[in-house]
């Protein structure tokens, strides 16, 4: 069911709104989410357990934490879209993994407990220069910003969930 409303906020309210049903393509892109998520982390755990040089000696109980938390609560995310098929109800979840992620990127920006020079070290040969060209600094860069960014969503998306579910309860009057 479709609606529209007038004004800046209100078009928002309705585009949130109109697209908190996934179509078949966006949720076939959950499963392809919750491979990409796994597989990632799976390299990571095999870095830390190969001792690549990757992690640094920094990299303690706190950074563990903080770096595979995020993993099942965003896995957790792309099932509840999967299985409802509609993005509002994951949206709480979706809040706390996004804060918990941006506490973890601004702890590892000031921490900075990797050595990106050990990316690559598990890929192949062949495709290692993928991943050598990252230096420490542009990592670091890219924590301040993710983490920067996942607090504002970690604010933003309750606020998105909280209209759309009243609009949801407008509409089935």
């Amino acid at each position: 069911m479709k609606t529209e409303q007038r004004g800046w906020f209100g078009r928002r309210v309705s585009r949130w709104y109109n697209r908190d049903h996934e179509k078949p393509g966006e949720r076939a892109g959950e499963v392809f989410a919750i491979a990409a998520i796994s597989l990632v982390t799976l390299y990571f755990v095999s870095s830390q357990i190969d001792k690549t040089g990757f992690f640094t000696s920094s990299f303690g109980n706190l950074e563990t934490s903080l770096f595979y938390l995020p993993v099942p609560l965003g896995i957790a995310v792309c099932f509840i879209r999967l299985d409802t098929g509609r993005r509002n109800p994951a949206r709480p979840l979706d809040s706390i993994d996004a804060a918990i992620t941006g506490i973890a990127c601004l702890w590892f920006f000031v921490v900075f407990p990797f050595d990106f020079a050990h990316l690559g070290d598990l890929l192949p040969s062949q495709i290692q220069f993928l991943a050598d060209w990252i230096p420490n600094y542009l990592a670091r860069a890219v924590f301040l910003i993710g983490g920067l960014g996942s607090l504002f969503n970690a604010v933003y998306t309750p606020m998105i969930y909280l209209v759309v579910r009243a609009e949801y309860s407008r509409t089935a009057l």
